[in-house]
């Protein structure tokens, strides 16, 4: 199995993912000294009580604050989206709190939802929901595989709503993928592979396994895909299913 070398800077491992108050640290998004650090996911994709292990990396307080809004328009509008279409379902009490907060975003959302004689009809800010989306793979890229050369990635991002996906997408997406290139020592990741080698011949194979942040709430799933990138998979409210991959 071939170690898998990390791009990038050469401030050391965790300088830009594990965030330690003592320590200086690098932004994950920016580059630029880290003053706070980030919950990946941000909170606004979960629901009270937030887990106890909430993953944190460094971020500085521009691009700590910056994303904000953009993820408060796509958490409730995927919110309100699920209770549009699924009969049973009831958006969470934080989204209802968040709307009635912001009037403009309860105005926005009621425009771009709406329900006709049982039919839901449905438009959305894509470039909102990708900024926000590729922010979230950075953050489980850093967090896992101590990640931080993004600049020069070539960056690819698929989605949809499960809604539209046949079964067969989505046991595609669900896959348990199998990779030869093990990740760096000291890397969070380099200790959760299940490690699978073949005794006659000695070759292994790693299976990159799903992190359940908060059931029916998020999930991801972060491994290398068939070039060598970065693949990162987000599952939001059991709704959104994205891939985003670094080339």
């Amino acid at each position: 199995m071939e170690q898998r070398k990390r791009p990038g800077c050469s401030d050391g491992l965790g300088y830009y993912t594990s965030w330690d108050k003592s320590k200086e640290n690098g932004c994950i998004y920016c580059g630029k000294p880290a003053t706070t650090r980030e919950h990946v996911p941000s909170k606004a994709f979960l629901i009270e009580p937030y887990p106890d292990n909430l993953a944190t990396i460094p971020a500085c307080f521009e691009c700590n604050n910056g994303f904000s809004n953009d993820e408060e328009y796509v958490a409730c509008f995927l919110d309100v989206l699920k209770e549009s279409i699924y009969r049973g379902y009831s958006r969470s009490l934080a989204t209802t709190q968040r709307l009635e907060k912001n009037a403009n975003l309860k105005m926005l959302l009621d425009e771009q939802i709406k329900v006709t004689n049982g039919t839901v009809q449905y438009t959305f800010d894509e470039k909102r929901l990708c900024r926000i989306l590729i922010k979230l793979a950075k953050g489980h890229a850093g967090f896992e595989l101590d990640y931080i050369s993004f600049d020069d990635s070539d960056i690819q991002i698929d989605y949809d709503f499960v809604f539209n996906m046949s079964e067969a997408d989505i046991d595609r997406f669900e896959e348990i993928p199998q990779t030869n290139l093990f990740p760096e020592v000291g890397s969070r990741s380099c200790m959760t592979p299940y490690i699978v080698q073949n005794i006659s011949t000695g070759e292994s194979a790693a299976f990159m396994f799903w992190n359940e942040v908060q059931d029916n709430q998020y999930r991801y799933q972060v491994s290398y895909n068939s070039s060598g990138g970065i693949c990162v998979k987000i599952v939001i409210f059991e709704l959104l299913y994205c891939r985003v991959d670094f080339d």
